[in-house]
């Protein structure tokens, strides 16, 4: 008994929610040929059933100065529906998360994240990053994400959040 033992890998949670079909994603992105304006910002509002916890990870991009924000129960109307992938291609299970893009925005609700994105100006510009650090989120309470262009020159960037998560 002792020869087998550690004789099989073991996998990361992740990777086997991956295989197992359980891990989406979805995320809306401004191109150079089309950037968001100086003050502008992408926002995505997502929701979750009773009961659906999924763990997210969220990225955000911008080629210019910005700042992410992540907000617990916003209140949001209207926008354009998102389609969510499931990140196996093989699979057929469907997330059970909601996710709309550009949403009228009454209320952001409570402030759970805020990080800068650094990127520069002008010629010295090379864009932000934002991402990798995981939260679960919890179900019945809509979740507003946003990436603000911060450009104090009023320049327009390329931009984008991507949000995978696992249910």
């Amino acid at each position: 008994m002792e020869l087998y033992r550690n004789a099989y890998p073991t996998r990361d949670i992740e990777q086997v929610r991956l295989i197992e079909g359980h891990a989406f994603s979805t995320g809306h992105i401004y191109t150079f040929a089309s950037p968001l304006a100086a003050g502008s910002s992408i926002d995505i509002a997502i929701a979750f059933p009773n009961g659906v916890n999924p763990v997210f990870t969220i990225a955000g991009l911008c080629a210019g100065n910005a700042v992410g924000y992540l907000y617990e129960n916003a209140n949001v109307t209207g926008g354009t529906s998102l389609p969510i992938i499931n990140r196996n291609r093989a699979s057929t299970i469907v997330s059970q998360g909601v996710a709309i893009v550009n949403p009228t925005v009454s209320s952001t609700g409570t402030t759970v994240l805020q990080e800068i994105l650094t990127g520069g100006v002008g010629k010295k510009g090379g864009g932000g990053e934002v991402g990798g650090n995981n939260i679960i989120l919890k179900g019945l309470t809509t979740y507003l994400f946003r990436l603000t262009n911060a450009d104090t020159n009023n320049n327009p960037h390329a931009a984008e959040i991507i949000l995978s998560w696992t249910e």
